[in-house]
């Protein structure tokens, strides 16, 4: 008769490269924790793209026409973000194992799966079955702040080619000459990991040590709870939005538990170990553009264009 099976470790976990966190501009563990309130910045946005010819020319008669008026070309908008949390829950008996090891347990569980669940808050927008994550990417409406007027939460998110689907070389070329148009710095695109093969095949990314990026040297987040949603929320069949924005900061508080007395469920006699980490992102100029591309198949080699 065969004994018991042996009782051994899982397989070891690994994070998975290139997603949203891997391209955001971090503020980890800020000691003043008032951001978790949300935070509220001024930006400075535009190109400066007007020319102007200092000399003066003399005409013929003797006239010296006047020079065109200077007029601003750069805005300083005032953005807003707000805060939302993540959460990671372990169900288990009280006994077996310490409190410590109950807590490290969950805060590993929060680890693996943050980074999902921060990226689909981020794009939908949802937290809590609510729109309460502001800014996000999958956005057909501008938001203001509704106690500071001038304080924009949302920007609508302009399509770059209306509603007509891309194949992934056009639409990554296009979106980007549209962001280049209002931004003159480095952007960050917000792919779903679906188009990531399709991204690779025609070699328009590649890796940069722990980040992806285009070969024009755009951050690129493939993010795997990106759901590739239109901005009115559509999710349309073998299509994926891919939207693009100026950087990304993130603050991120350590990871945060209960005690054991609050955890423990009398009800069941479970112990329900909850660890929580509260985020705010944030982006600004060139706020917001979007494309939608055809999930496979290949372009038709028409401009605005694909099966």
């Amino acid at each position: 008769m065969a004994g018991p099976r042996q009782l051994v470790s899982p397989p070891a976990f690994t994070d998975r490269a290139f997603g949203l966190l891997s391209t955001v501009q971090a503020r980890y563990d800020e000691p003043d924790m008032h951001w978790r309130n949300g935070v509220t910045w001024q930006d400075i946005c535009g190109l400066a793209t007007t020319t102007y010819d200092p000399c003066a020319v003399v005409t013929g008669s003797g006239v010296v026409p006047l020079p065109p008026a200077k007029v601003a070309n750069v805005t300083t908008p005032i953005f807003g973000a707000t805060p939302f949390t993540v959460v990671a829950e372990v169900d288990c008996s009280p006994v077996g194992y310490s409190q410590q090891e109950q807590r490290a347990r969950a805060v590993d569980a929060l680890t693996r799966a943050e980074p999902w669940q921060v990226e689909r808050a981020f794009w939908t927008g949802q937290a809590a079955g609510a729109t309460s994550v502001f800014p996000h990417l999958a956005a057909n409406a501008a938001v203001t702040d509704p106690s500071i007027s001038n304080v924009q939460l949302q920007c609508a998110a302009t399509p770059v080619s209306g509603s007509v689907v891309l194949d992934i070389v056009e639409g990554i070329g296009r979106i980007e000459q549209a962001a280049a148009n209002c931004y003159n710095g480095q952007i960050t695109l917000h792919i779903p990991l679906i188009l990531a093969q399709d991204l690779s095949d025609h070699f328009l990314v590649e890796p940069n040590g722990a980040q992806m990026k285009t070969r024009t040297g755009n951050l690129v987040s493939l993010g795997g709870g990106y759901t590739g949603s239109g901005p009115d929320g559509t999710l349309t069949p073998n299509v994926a939005w891919i939207y693009a924005t100026g950087p990304v900061f993130a603050y991120r508080s350590q990871p945060e538990t209960f005690n054991f007395r609050e955890m423990l469920d009398r009800s069941t006699n479970t112990l329900k170990t909850i660890v929580e980490r509260t985020y705010v992102l944030g982006y600004s100029c060139c706020c917001l553009l979007a494309v939608p591309i055809s999930v496979g198949g290949y372009s038709t080699g028409l401009p605005l264009s694909a099966l």
